[in-house]
C-alpha cells in the first residue's frame, strides 16, 4: 500500500513538473515583451563593468566625442527574463534613443542584468528589489566618471524595467533626476498576468472580454500554485521570487519627475488598468511630478501595431509619438 502511494505520488510530481516546467512554459511572458526579436549584436560604445554587492555586471556606455564637458546620462534597463541591449533590444534603443536624441549632448548606459551575457550572477533568483540596487550601483559608477554631470542621472526602463524606474526613483531620490518608465504597469505582477492571458484567451479564442477574464484569474491562479511548488524552469523560478509584488507603495513615495508611456495597444499592459491603479494610489489625481501619456496605435514595444496582431514586425515603424515625447522630456529634464 504504501509503495503504490509512493510511486503514485512521484508520478504526479512528475506530471505536474512536466505541465508546469515544459508543456507551459509560456507563463510570465514579459520575457517575449518585444515582438520583433532583434539577434543583433549591439557593440556601440565603451565596454564598462562595475560591482553591484558580490556581483560585475557589464555593458557598454555611449559617451559624446567631445571634451572638456559633463554630460547628463540615462541609464537603461532592459525587461524580463533573457532581456539583454545587445540582442532583442537592439532595434528598439537604436530607434527610440540613439538616432532620436541629441547624442551629442547626453550619454547613456546600458548593462545586462545579472546572468546575461558577461555580467554574474543569476537573473531568476533576482527580485526587482536588488535589480533596483543593480541599477543604483550603476549610478554609483558613473558618479566616479569626470565627463558625467552627477546631478542629471536620469532612468528609462521598459516593460519589467519600467517596474524598476519606479523602485530606483522611490528608494534612490537623491541619485536620480528623474525617469520614464516605457510600457511598465502601475499594476501588480499578479496583475500582469491576468492581463496577459486574457489577450491570450481574447485573440487566439475570440472570447469576449469578460469571459476572458475570469478565464485569466483561474488560469493564473493555477499557475501561481504550481510555480510555487514546481520552479524547476527559469522563468517559474523568476515567477517564484516576484509574485507578491505589487508597484503602489513605491509609486506613493516617488516625487521626482516620472513620465509613464503607456501603449493604447498593450496585449501586456493594458492602459486603462494603469490608469485604474493610479487612481487607487493617488484617489485625489497623480501629483504634479507625475506625466502619463497613452501612446495611439501601438503594441507593448511602441510599434504601430493592433492588439490582436501576428504577423512579421521587421519592417513595422516605431511610433513617432513615443519619439517625440521621449526626446521633449529628455529637453526638460536633462538638457536644460
Amino acid at each position: 500500500m504504501i509503495k503504490k502511494i509512493t510511486v503514485t505520488s512521484v508520478l504526479i510530481v512528475l506530471a505536474l513538473s512536466l505541465y508546469a516546467n515544459f508543456l507551459h512554459n509560456e507563463i510570465f511572458s514579459l520575457g517575449n515583451e518585444l515582438p520583433s526579436r532583434d539577434t543583433t549584436t549591439y557593440k556601440k560604445g565603451i565596454p564598462v563593468s562595475f560591482k553591484s554587492g558580490p556581483y560585475t555586471l557589464k555593458g557598454n556606455l555611449l559617451m559624446p566625442k567631445i571634451s572638456g564637458r559633463k554630460f547628463p546620462v540615462f541609464i537603461f534597463s532592459v525587461g524580463s527574463a533573457v532581456s539583454s541591449h545587445t540582442s532583442n533590444y537592439a532595434k528598439f534603443i537604436d530607434s527610440l534613443f540613439e538616432k532620436n536624441l541629441p547624442m551629442d549632448s547626453i550619454a547613456i548606459l546600458y548593462f545586462d542584468k545579472r546572468g546575461i551575457g558577461q555580467s554574474e550572477g543569476k537573473w531568476f533568483n533576482t527580485n526587482f528589489e536588488e535589480r533596483a540596487a543593480d541599477v543604483k550601483a550603476a549610478a554609483d559608477y558613473l558618479k566616479t566618471l569626470s565627463t558625467i554631470d552627477t546631478n542629471k542621472i536620469a532612468l528609462v526602463g521598459h516593460s519589467q524595467g519600467g517596474w524598476i524606474v519606479q523602485i530606483c526613483l522611490a528608494k534612490y531620490p537623491e541619485t536620480f533626476v528623474g525617469g520614464i518608465s516605457m510600457a511598465g504597469p502601475t499594476f501588480s505582477v499578479r496583475d500582469q498576468l491576468v492581463n496577459d492571458y486574457q489577450s491570450k484567451y481574447m485573440c487566439a479564442k475570440n472570447l469576449d472580454s469578460n469571459v476572458a477574464h475570469r478565464k485569466a484569474k483561474k488560469q493564473v491562479n493555477r499557475d501561481l500554485f504550481l510555480t510555487s511548488l514546481f520552479p524547476f524552469q527559469e522563468n517559474w523560478k523568476q515567477l517564484k521570487v516576484i509574485k507578491e509584488f505589487d508597484p503602489s507603495s513605491y509609486l506613493k513615495k516617488i516625487k521626482k519627475p516620472i513620465l509613464l508611456m503607456f501603449a493604447e495597444n498593450d496585449a501586456l499592459v493594458y492602459p486603462a488598468w494603469c490608469e485604474r491603479a493610479l487612481i487607487k494610489v493617488f484617489p485625489e489625481g497623480n501629483p504634479n511630478n507625475f506625466n502619463t501619456v497613452t501612446i495611439k496605435n501601438v503594441n507593448h514595444g511602441f510599434m504601430i501595431s493592433t492588439l490582436c496582431y501576428n504577423g512579421s514586425f521587421k519592417t513595422i515603424p516605431y511610433a513617432e509619438e513615443c519619439k517625440t515625447d521621449v526626446l521633449n522630456w529628455t529637453r526638460e529634464f536633462l538638457l536644460k
